[in-house]
């Protein structure tokens, strides 16, 4: 009976650290795109006022 109780205790552990990874990877990911994404906004923005001004 122990050795199924270590069996499930360790491999509960495991997926702990494999999610642990993957939010951690997703996070810094999902990060870095919405920075991205912000900063083709802002140039797009700028482009709208430079072509409104020659106009």
């Amino acid at each position: 009976m122990d050795l199924w109780a270590t069996f499930w205790g360790g491999l509960l552990i495991v997926v702990i650290i494999i999610f642990a990874v993957v939010a951690i990877k997703v996070t810094i990911g999902g990060f870095f795109d919405v920075k991205e994404m912000f900063k083709g906004i802002n140039e797009q923005h700028d482009e709208d006022e430079s072509s409104k001004d020659e106009s």
